[in-house]
């Protein structure tokens, strides 16, 4: 992202971080009487926020976000992976559809000033490696987000079986609808990093592999019928309900071959 968009990824990135922090420190400072910043959570937080971002926004969007979903999404609901929802998937869709003329960068054409949307070809190399036609900072490279996916895998901190599933989905639906099989990065970011978050997605093993496939698939719909490139985010947001639910089914499975 920075490499492609230079100090405007940073700035963004930057400013999301910092609210971050003050939102939680705030928060932990006068409402739950306690130090001003109890973990690194906030920062980490901030980080993917601001990588779901453009970098096209005004300022003042990024510092939003990060009090929404510090406070409103996270604290609210008890605090660090206590929200029922991936904090940063609700953001997204709370400023979509709040400030959708800002979220969206618009083209007018210089005689009808009607807003154009310009398809480009981008070839698969630029796909994988990375190409900034425009998105999200944290979504331009494939390549870069599935290496820190395996990193983050090879350290024990993430589950592939989600992420795999997620694409798995994805695919499945692009094949059937006869559109292109390798998907655009925003699949991959969220499988990476929203489809193993600790507290909005199942424990168990096989609720991972059903979550993960069904939200891909999900998502693959949205953007396709629904013609909305955020998709990724509200197929996150939808599975997020039904988490309980399928940890609940696995959860029962478990303890019936337990008890033979």
């Amino acid at each position: 992202g920075v490499y492609f968009y230079k100090g405007k990824a940073i700035t963004i990135v930057a400013v999301t971080i910092i609210s971050s922090i003050l939102a939680e420190g705030l928060w932990n400072k006068y409402v739950k009487k306690c130090e001003f910043l109890t973990d690194y959570s906030p920062i980490a937080q901030g980080l993917i926020l601001g990588l779901i971002l453009p970098t096209f926004v005004p300022l003042w969007i990024p510092v939003i976000a990060s009090v929404f979903s510090i406070i409103v999404v996270k604290q609210f609901f008890g605090g660090f992976a206590q929200n029922f929802m991936n904090a940063q998937a609700v953001t997204k869709a709370f400023l979509i559809t709040s400030w959708a003329g800002v979220m969206s960068k618009q083209v007018l054409d210089s005689t009808s000033a009607a807003t154009e949307v310009v398809e480009t070809n981008v070839s698969l190399f630029s796909q994988l490696l990375g190409q900034g036609s425009g998105g999200n900072i944290g979504e331009l490279s494939i390549l870069a987000i599935c290496l820190g996916g395996l990193y983050l895998a090879l350290r024990g901190r993430i589950s592939l079986r989600g992420p795999i599933a997620f694409i798995l989905g994805g695919m499945l639906i692009n094949n059937l609808l006869d559109k292109e099989l390798l998907l655009s990065g925003a699949f991959f970011f969220a499988a990476v990093f929203m489809t193993t978050d600790y507290g909005t997605t199942p424990v168990t093993k096989g609720g991972q592999y059903i979550f993960g496939f069904i939200a891909g698939a999900l998502a693959s719909t949205i953007v396709n019928l629904g013609y909305n490139s955020e998709g990724p985010y509200y197929a996150i947001i939808i599975l997020n309900i039904f988490t309980p639910i399928i940890d609940f089914i696995f959860t029962k499975k478990v303890k019936a071959k337990k008890v033979a």
